[in-house]
């Protein structure tokens, strides 16, 4: 058997390329090594094959070591070969008989815990023992036989795979010497592994083993790095030809379809998992955090793929078998991501970061004191700019790790006490130095002035003890000044002063303390003392520094005490935080740690004070970009739990308004109805120019509006009932208006007051709040008709009483008109401050005082005490009306006086009564001569009372051609209109 050309099977020759001579000598060396190789094993199989009739005679053994206990340490030891005992194994094996122990042998090799590098030792040995002893190789088959032959879901991958590679080599070798009975054992094998495992994937190792080790010699493939090689260097790579081809091709097929199904499961794989990290990275973005349960699926799901990508490449190279062109997982779609961020922010796309450019100057336009101030008054050495710059760089891989604070889940009591642990103040002060440098120059100068004394002169001071001492005066000085600064100005004079003046560690520190310390009940200045740290910041970082680390260790100390005091001292530490993130000084990420902080724990005080963080920078941090969905999330959840926990009123609110300060409703565009220009000069002269010096001019311009137009009559009229559209102290111009009016157009004014009784009956019907405003206008209009002499008193005293009966059953009780309610109680007054002043005389007097009983004990019927506002209201109205009205206290007092006066009111309004049953009836006769009564003894009583605010008739031009059309176009427009 020779060695032959290996198979070159769907391959094409590439173009010509020269080679170099360095890389023909190494394709020549890699040819010459691959046809070494080959012959050895075909020189092995030969000699393993022809052993079967060339064993040793008994006689060889007899010289042999065949003691017991060699041979059970000799057996002991083959289950535990390794590649490093080789020889010695071998060395062993040929001194010893094993003729009665071959089948523990076989055993023994066959259940060896080997690894995959010491396969070819037990070969070795495996060639050495089948070349002495006959029975070996049918043992051998008999084991491997009884072991793959029922392969499951519970064997180990890792026996399979050394089993399976064994039987190959044994075979490939000629070891086996029953090579039909062996190759059927290895099909079978295969065929079982291929058919039960394409799903799970479990005993891809083993195959992977198996193709590469022994694919070329079985198989009869050549690799696909071989077949390069084969056609860059145009070299014959040789190969075993011990199957003819169409067996060859049987295991081929076998192995191709094993490999479809693991690319099927590599490409669905990968697509899980590009699925999975979009969703966690889209998760991460939109709220910040990922559980630890994804990222921990994320993770092994990672591991899996990677294994299998593996394993199926270096399958795919030894059946040169093409994979599919998967992306990377290292790039998770940048293109969905920038549309997650665009969706995210494109609610920011029209919002400034500020207000107003004032604002906008204020926070971010700061003077750069390093262009102003000498270096030689600051220190900046090495070591300085080594920690800012390690600061920085620290800063931006905190943020390229989306807050690392975010991702570590739920927030707990441990994790708030090991952040404030990790707070580190420098308490240690300079005044020790101080107070020496001064005691050593207040000496110096006690000296001089003794020694000025004896000589009678008088000098200054010495120049040392003057600067200490005035260096201390300026420094008070200065702190007592930063509680006047109030603008920009002021800010920049005081940070260049302190640079220029006073720039020590000591003074630093007492700079530190003052702005922390700063009076609770003063929050308009840190705004101002923020501003001045961040101009500090450049030329001296250990302010800002400082400065926050004391504001973290208060807020942490507060979050842990959880007592409810201080709450003054909580608001500004925590708005104090909020302005030095506006300025930048506080990180985004560590303003946001905060409010989540505040959120985990949102009781008692932690509310308010989450809801002064939100309202002092939540609007920025919101319509920041980097930090808006971030902050929108925690909004949400601050909105949920207040619905959750149980809230008082205020806080509630506090809640709300500072939600939808940083986040406002989204408000519908107001859409102007297109009216006509007329439509639009109605309401211009009726709801803009009405007032009390122009109704005159008004009533002109209604006056020349085309009357004969049924649409702008029906427009006027409408504009005219909307009285709630016109302010409320220009109602009586309306109805001064309409009294004008009414003389020309007639229908106009019947057609006003039957609309304003029918809304005041409507309003009643329906009682909703949202109309208590238009319901009260609608009444304050029907009294300022009743002055202006557009309606009778009979209208006013039945809409009164239709107020208080209005929906009243039997029982006495009301569904529309609950006792809780007193918008009925506001119309009446409404009304009776109106007009009540007009009912003082004759039986108007009377029926007033009836009514008013009738309302006393209408009020009598809601919840006592009503509210204060109704109740003062009520006692300012009757007064002003009845100023000796008699008050009752309960029900029955208010019935006995009812009775007592009703007697006496019967025949007063006989006539009234009769003009009702008469109407009724439909006796016209004796109701027009009651009518005419009753309106002649109320309009003399009305005339006796009323002041001259009825407005006087403008004469114009227009006058007489009104008059004339009056009587034709009155008749013809009103039908039509009703």
């Amino acid at each position: 058997m020779s060695a032959i050309p290996s198979d070159t099977r769907d391959t094409e020759d590439p173009p010509e390329k020269k080679l170099s001579k360095e890389e023909e000598l190494k394709a020549i060396e890699f040819e010459r090594e691959s046809e070494r190789k080959c012959n050895e094993k075909l020189q092995d199989r030969q000699r393993n094959l022809d052993a079967k009739t060339h064993h040793p005679p008994e006689s060889f053994f007899r010289k042999l070591d065949s003691s017991v206990k060699k041979n059970s340490v000799f057996i002991k030891k083959l289950s535990t070969l390794t590649e490093a005992s080789k020889d010695k194994l071998a060395h062993d094996l040929n001194s010893l008989n094993l003729t009665k122990y071959i089948e523990e042998v076989v055993t023994a090799i066959c259940t060896a815990k080997i690894k995959m590098q010491d396969v070819n030792c037990a070969v070795h040995l495996c060639q050495i023992l089948h070349r002495r002893y006959p029975d070996f190789s049918s043992l051998l088959l008999k084991t491997l036989h009884s072991s793959l032959s029922n392969i499951n879901k519970d064997d180990k991958v890792s026996r399979v795979r050394i089993e399976l590679r064994l039987l190959g080599q044994m075979l490939v070798l000629g070891i086996i010497t029953d090579q039909k009975e062996g190759f059927s054992l290895l099909h079978n094998t295969l065929h079982n592994i291929v058919t039960n495992d394409k799903e799970k994937l479990e005993f891809l190792p083993a195959i992977v083993s198996f193709v590469k080790h022994c694919g070329d010699d079985i198989i009869g493939v050549t690799s696909k790095p071989n077949k390069q090689l084969i056609d860059q260097y145009k070299i014959r790579i040789s190969h075993m030809n011990i199957l003819p081809r169409d067996k060859q091709q049987i295991f081929y097929d076998l192995m191709k379809e094993y490999i479809t199904a693991v690319i099927y499961s590599l490409v669905q794989l990968h697509s899980r998992l590009l699925k999975m990290l979009k969703a966690n990275k889209k998760t991460l973005y939109m709220k910040g955090e990922i559980s630890a349960e994804r990222v921990e699926e994320a993770d092994k799901l990672t591991v899996q793929y990677n294994k299998l990508m593996v394993n199926t490449t270096t399958l795919g190279e030894m059946l040169d078998v093409s994979l599919p062109d998967l992306p990377p997982l290292s790039i998770v779609d940048e293109d969905d991501c920038t549309a997650n961020q665009n969706d995210g922010n494109a609610n920011l796309s029209n919002t400034e970061l500020w207000e107003d450019e004032d604002q906008r100057t204020f926070y971010r336009d700061i003077l750069d004191l390093t262009g102003i101030i000498p270096q030689i008054l600051y220190k900046k050495d090495k070591d300085k700019a080594t920690k800012e710059q390690e600061e920085k760089k620290r800063r931006q891989q905190k943020e390229k790790k989306d807050d690392k604070k975010d991702d570590e889940g739920e927030i707990t009591e441990e994790t708030i006490e090991e952040e404030f642990k990790k707070l580190h103040i420098d308490d240690e002060d300079d005044d020790e130095e101080e107070e020496e440098v001064v005691q050593v120059t207040t000496q110096q100068a006690t000296k001089d002035n003794s020694k000025d004394n004896n000589a009678a002169t008088t000098t200054p001071p010495t120049s040392n003890s003057t600067i200490t001492i005035s260096n201390k005066a300026a420094m008070e000085m200065y702190l007592n000044k930063l509680s006047n600064i109030s603008n920009r100005d002021l800010v920049n004079d005081a940070a260049q002063e302190f640079c220029l003046r006073l720039n020590t560690k000591t003074n630093r520190k007492k700079l530190i303390r003052t702005l922390y310390g700063v009076p609770r009940n003063r929050l308009d200045l840190l705004p101002f003392h923020a501003r001045l740290v961040t101009t500090l910041a450049p030329i001296l970082p250990d302010v800002p520094q400082d400065l926050f680390t004391l504001l973290k260790k208060e807020f942490l100390y507060h979050l842990r005490k959880k007592d409810q005091s201080n709450l003054e001292t909580k608001v500004k530490n925590i708005r104090f935080i909020g302005e030095l993130t506006k300025f930048e000084i506080c990180e985004k990420s560590e303003a946001l740690w905060f409010l989540r902080v505040l959120l985990e724990q949102f009781t008692h005080h932690n509310v308010e004070i989450a809801c002064n963080l939100v309202e002092c920078c939540g609007r920025y941090l919101f319509r920041s970009p980097e930090t808006h969905v971030k902050t929108n999330h925690l909004l949400d959840q601050m909105m949920r739990k207040k619905t959750v926990h149980n809230l008082d009123s205020r806080q509630v609110t506090m809640v709300e308004n500072a939600y939808y300060y940083c986040n406002p409703p989204d408000r519908v565009a107001y859409v102007k109805k297109d009216r006509p220009p007329l439509h639009q000069y109605i309401r211009k002269l009726l709801i803009k120019d009405l007032n009390k010096n122009n109704i005159e001019k008004v009533l002109r311009q209604f006056r020349k509006l085309p009357w004969k137009d049924d649409d702008v009559a029906m427009y006027a009229v409408k504009c005219l009932c909307r009285v709630w559209m016109v302010k409320y102290n220009n109602i009586y111009c309306v109805a001064s208006l309409l009294s004008g009016l009414a003389q020309f157009q007639e229908r106009i004014g019947i057609l006003v007051v039957d609309n304003v009784v029918e809304a005041i009956r409507i309003g009643m019907e329906i009682n909703q709040p949202q109309y208590n405003q238009r319901r009260i206008s609608e009444a304050k209009l029907l009294g300022e008709l009743y002055n202006y002499r557009m309606v009778e008193s009979n209208l006013i005293f039945n809409t009164l009483y239709l107020i208080i009966s209005f929906g009243l059953l039997p029982d006495g009780s009301n569904p529309i008109d609950p006792p809780t309610e007193t918008i009925r109680i506001r119309l009446i007054l409404t009304i009776l401050e109106t007009s009540g002043q007009y009912f003082e005389k004759g039986s108007l007097k009377k029926k007033c005082d009836l009514f008013l009983l009738f309302f006393q004990k209408y009020l009598l019927g809601k919840i006592q005490p009503l509210p204060i506002d109704v109740e003062y209201s009520v006692q300012d109205t009757l007064e002003s009306i009845r100023p000796n009205i008699q008050m009752y206290s309960n029900i029955s007092g208010v019935e006995e006086a009812i009775a007592e006066i009703s007697p006496s009111l019967k025949g007063a309004f006989a006539s009234v009564d009769q003009e009702e049953s008469d109407t009724e009836e439909g006796s016209s006769t004796e109701t027009e001569a009651v009518e005419q009564d009753e309106s002649e003894e109320n309009r003399g009583d009305d005339d006796d009372v009323k002041v001259n605010r009825k407005l006087e008739v403008v004469k114009c031009e227009e006058d007489d051609e009104f008059k004339k059309e009056k009587s034709t176009d009155c008749d013809s427009a009103l039908i039509p209109l009703l």
